[in-house]
């Protein structure tokens, strides 16, 4: 047997030349991956689950670990050695030679190839780096997706590096120049900022008679690394260059002398004082550093970018400070935005002159001149200068220097792009940790550390913005007798959020004016309508319904509000459209300039507008998903007028528009309700977006438009509206698997449209009312209701309805044990369904009638059955419809006694349920691995399967389904534990009969032992 990671990761049976062994997916790759890098070591289960998931694991992980060693021990066991992969508290031991996987085989010849290379054999180390390199067929651990292979495949492919480097001295040294320069030109072509490789092939090439080639790759090297780095080579490379021009390539190097030049003239000292507690930046902080040791042939400039009260004139002037020895001729510093007004070159150039010695008499009149003046004057100074609040690039042009040998800094809102050979460095947000750390520093570390959560409360509610953390500790410094969390309760309150940062001239609020104020009227009111909005994201094109303009005009307007530090870049969403966002304290200081502004009906005519829109295209998308929930979607009549291009990407790709969409839709309802506009659009909306709620299962969005609906409802007085919310609530809570929930929402939204005469509503909520009662085993209950809603919904002509109520009825006969009446209803519901175009209900009416055909034994038909199901609906888009598919058709498998591949199936059901959030589900397929468990004969894992899918089903209160995987709990404990068995085995036989299920029948004169070798293969 191999096991091989240095490439896809894979298992051969015996030679490396051998069969590939079938491994299954990306997670049990993983779990092989994992267990060989601690090959003959016992790894925990805990520690697995950490490995495979990247510390964020499904709660369903302990068992598809279970899973996914059991389809790597069949692997094993195929490759000829079984036995290798063992179970060994508290986890398992993978037991192989060093000889039989690729990587410690790498390992060991690279480590005797480095021992020979030591002992100048070059021709055996080169042969031991050969038969190392050999071993990789691609990059390592492909096909794994998960952190700890990625960084093993980094140290591995630095490791491959070296070894080619390593073959290539030897060779050198072998005289062997014209062959490795071919080779290492390869190496350096993939890796052209790995200077080892470059220096290499520099004196393979030389060596070859080849100077001019040697020296045209240290050109081509060195434009990379300024390029991409910004850096000069390094001292070996370029000493390697010097030689090979003077012909004279030698190991020695040398130290390059550096020129210090003295002040002779007035040396300024203009920069502001520096911050004894400043806190982070570390990153930026090294960037501005390391720019001023690079070689240049210009001034170095770097510009300190980023929103307002992020810190840019706090880094730049320590970073200065932090530079002063290396500018020994002085620091020259000017704001840029003054206290009052903007300043020119002509006027800040006259202070630097002054303060280089320049009397105020002799300063030209003309600011060209002064230009050239300051230039002349600063052209052999090591000289810094600091340009604070710089507003554009025209401001500051004038003020550079020409000479290399000086620094600028300069600090603006804006990129500054339009300047020409800068380093930028980015200001983002604080995270909370530095945030905090900020605040200690200010108020002591004492008093935060006595405060911990509080500390933490304050920083988030700073929002990363320095600033704002500053104006914070301040006032806690001017309040000694205040506890912090007193400070954290009044930032708490939006109203009062801005006022409370505010402490002199620190003031969160008055940095943020400074852009306000350079906004025109059009983008004053953008900024505005879209801050009151209060969006978690939002799109472009939204700020057209908002000010009623052309689509176009939408991006342009929002871009200007980036440029100005007002909105930020959130990302690109998933039909490729960039997504903005409000800092949160932005939001608020544009929230309260709207209401102190804009007048009440014009943002209540353009929030009318923006609902109707969002209306329009949540009906458009909705209308390519496939229908869900049942009934309940109302006609909608919009005057409003739809770019083409809105429509046309909702339609192109509507599941991506409802994922990009979805969270702002959903606060623009809240948010219209709160604002108490538009309540009749706000409620067609929630019902619009049940179904895609429920197609993704996004309980949150959906509980929130709901709940905004009804009260939407209530408060208009308007029972027929409230009835169809309640409706869509009992849709709601019986997805997220809430049944007492869903019941008493159904049930009111039923008494609700009876009082009002709303059959279309009354019968859709008898059928969810019926739907409950089946799955909490009432099968007489069920079946009055979901009858009466048969009947409701003919007289209406509503084939959906009498469908939907025909699937309920089918399965309660099928439950109960009427297998030939399920059987004729659940194909009369795939004929309905096909007749109604709705491929999702005949998927999942294929489905049901794969369970008859499977309970009367005929497991081919099942299978054939539950296959159709899951094409059906994987066409259909319901990914979770699928997987419930993949289930039946693994029962069925396992009833054929064809196994291979089941494990793998139920293990990607396992995971997509439990990201879906779908409790059901995740215990469905959890009880269906413990069943293959059961009958593959491997009892210990049925025992913890099922015992954890009984849990499940104790939690949601589903008596028919504990039942169920009782009877197959008491067959895994039979052979070892014969009472438990029998107290397992009575329990559930007790719960079949109480409900009456197909269960009392079959189990009569049965054991649990009987049971177990029944389902044993």
């Amino acid at each position: 047997m191999r096991i091989l990671v240095l490439g896809p990761v894979e298992i051969r049976a015996e030679a490396v030349d051998g069969l590939v062994v079938p491994l299954g997916g990306a997670k049990p790759k993983a779990l092989l991956a994992a267990l060989l890098l601690h090959a003959r070591q016992v790894v925990a289960t805990d520690r697995l689950i950490d490995l495979i998931w990247d510390d964020a694991p499904p709660a369903s992980a302990t068992a598809l670990v279970h899973t996914y060693v059991s389809s790597v021990r069949r692997a094993v066991a195929a490759a000829g050695r079984k036995g290798a992969l063992t179970t060994k508290a508290p986890g398992y031991l993978l037991d192989v030679d060093p000889t039989d996987s690729d990587l410690e085989g790498f390992e060991n010849h690279l480590y005797a190839a480095r021992h020979a290379e030591r002992q100048e054999d070059h021709e055996s180390a080169a042969g031991l780096f050969e038969q190392a390199l050999r071993l990789w067929r691609g990059p390592a651990f492909g096909g794994v997706d998960a952190e700890f292979a990625r960084a093993q495949a980094t140290s591995l492919t630095e490791e491959r590096l070296g070894a080619e480097e390593g073959l290539a001295r030897c060779q050198l040294h072998q005289g062997r120049a014209a062959e490795v320069a071919a080779h290492l030109r390869r190496l350096v072509n993939a890796n052209p900022l790995r200077e080892q490789s470059r220096a290499l092939l520099m004196r393979a090439l030389y060596e070859s008679g080849r100077q001019g080639d040697a020296l045209a790759v240290y050109r081509d090297g060195r434009e990379h690394l300024l390029e991409e780095l910004g850096v000069e080579p390094g001292a070996e490379l370029r000493e390697l260059q010097a030689e090979i021009l003077d012909g004279t390539p030698r190991t020695s190097t040398a130290t390059k002398r550096r020129v210090v030049v003295r002040p002779q003239h007035a040396v300024p000292r203009h920069l502001p004082p520096d911050l004894s507690d400043f806190t982070g930046r570390e990153e930026q902080l090294r960037a501005i550093l390391a720019v001023s040791e690079a070689d240049a042939v210009t001034a170095p400039t770097v510009v300190v970018s980023g929103f307002a009260g992020a810190g840019k004139s706090t880094l730049a002037v320590h970073a200065a400070h932090r530079l002063r020895g290396r500018y020994p001729d002085g620091q020259l510093f000017a704001d840029l935005r003054g206290s009052e007004r903007n300043l020119g070159a002509f006027e800040v150039l006259g202070r630097f002159l002054g303060a280089l010695g320049v009397e105020a008499a002799d300063l030209p009149g003309d600011v060209d001149e002064r230009v050239e003046l300051f230039r002349r004057r600063v052209d052999d100074k090591r000289l810094l200068v600091v340009l604070d609040n710089a507003r554009d690039e025209q401001q500051v042009r004038h003020l550079m220097p020409g000479a290399p040998n000086c620094l600028v800094i300069v600090t603006s809102r804006s990129r500054l792009t339009g300047l020409t050979g800068t380093v930028g460095v980015e200001l983002d947000l604080l995270s909370t940790e530095a945030s905090v750390r900020m605040l200690g520093r200010i108020v002591g570390v004492s008093r935060v550390a006595a405060e911990p959560m509080a500390a933490a409360t304050i920083a988030q509610l700073c929002g990363g913005i320095p600033l704002a953390v500053r104006a914070a500790g301040a006032k806690l410094q001017a309040r000694p007798h205040w506890p912090l969390r007193a400070l954290a309760s009044r930032l708490s309150d939006e109203r009062r959020r801005l006022d409370e940062l505010a402490v002199g001239d620190l003031a969160v609020r008055s940095s943020l004016r400074l852009n306000y104020v350079e906004l025109d009227d059009l983008h004053r009111h953008a900024f505005h309508l879209l801050a009151l909005l209060d969006l978690p994201d939002l799109g472009s094109w939204l700020a057209a319904p908002l000010l009623d303009i052309p689509l176009d005009d939408a991006e342009d307007v929002v871009e200007r509000l980036v440029d100005l530090r007002l909105l930020e870049v959130a990302g690109i969403d998933a039909i490729g459209r960039v997504r903005y966002r409000f800092h949160d304290l932005v939001q608020l200081f544009g929230a309260e300039q709207a209401m102190r502004d804009e007048p009440a009906d014009g943002v209540a005519a353009a929030v009318c507008r923006t609902l109707a829109t969002w209306m329009a295209l949540v009906d458009a998308g909705a209308s390519k998903l496939p229908r869900v929930t049942l009934g309940l979607r109302p006609q909608v009549r919009t005057s409003v007028e739809l770019d083409p291009r809105l429509v046309a990407e909702t339609e192109h790709d509507p599941s991506g528009w409802f994922k990009s969409e979805t969270s702002a839709v959903v606060r623009a309802v809240e948010r219209a309700h709160e604002l108490g506009i538009d309540e009749m659009t706000t409620m067609l909306i929630a019902s619009l977006l049940s179904s895609p709620f429920a197609a993704r299962n996004e309980f949150d969005g959906w509980q929130r438009t709901h709940e905004v609906a009804l009260a939407a409802a209530r408060d208009s007085g308007d029972t027929r509206a409230e009835a169809t919310v309640l409706a869509g609530l009992g849709q709601l809570y019986y997805e997220k698997d809430e049944f007492p929930a869903a019941l008493s929402y159904f049930t009111q939204a039923a008494e609700g449209a009876e009082q009002v005469g709303d059959l279309a509503t009354l019968a859709v909520s008898l059928v969810g009312i019926g739907t409950v009662h089946r799955d909490l085993a009432d099968f007489r209950a069920a079946r009055d209701h979901l009858a009466r809603a048969a009947r409701i919904a003919e007289e209406l002509g509503d084939l959906s309805v009498v469908t939907a109520a025909d699937y309920g009825l089918g399965a309660s006969w099928r439950d109960l044990g009427d297998l030939p009446a399920a059987t004729t209803r659940l194909t009369r519901c795939v004929d309905s369904y096909r007749e109604l175009g709705d491929e999702r209900g005949a998927g999942l009416a294929l489905r049901g009638l794969s369970l008859c055909h499977r309970a009367v034994g005929a497991a081919d038909l099942a299978a054939e059955l539950s296959e159709q199901a899951e094409a059906v609906l994987r066409a259909a888009g319901d990914q979770l419809g699928a997987a419930y598919a993949t289930q039946s058709l693994a029962k069925a498998r396992i009833r054929q006694g064809r196994t291979e591949g089941v494990a793998e199936a139920l293990a990607d059901c396992l995971t997509l349920c439990t990201s879906k959030g779908d409790r059901f589900g995740v215990a469905l397929v959890t009880r269906t691995l413990g069943e293959l468990a059961l009958a593959e004969g491997e009892l210990a894992a049925a025992r913890s399967l099922l015992a954890d899918a009984l849990a499940k089903w104790t939690e949601l209160d589903l008596p028919l389904w504990q039942a169920r995987t009782l009877r197959d709990l008491a067959a895994a404990e039979a052979a070892d534990d014969e009472e438990m068995a029998l107290t397992h085995w009575d329990r559930a036989r007790a719960l079949f009969a109480e409900a009456t299920t197909r269960e009392v029948t079959e189990l009569v004169d049965l054991t649990p032992l009987a049971w177990s070798h029944a389902v044993r293969l």
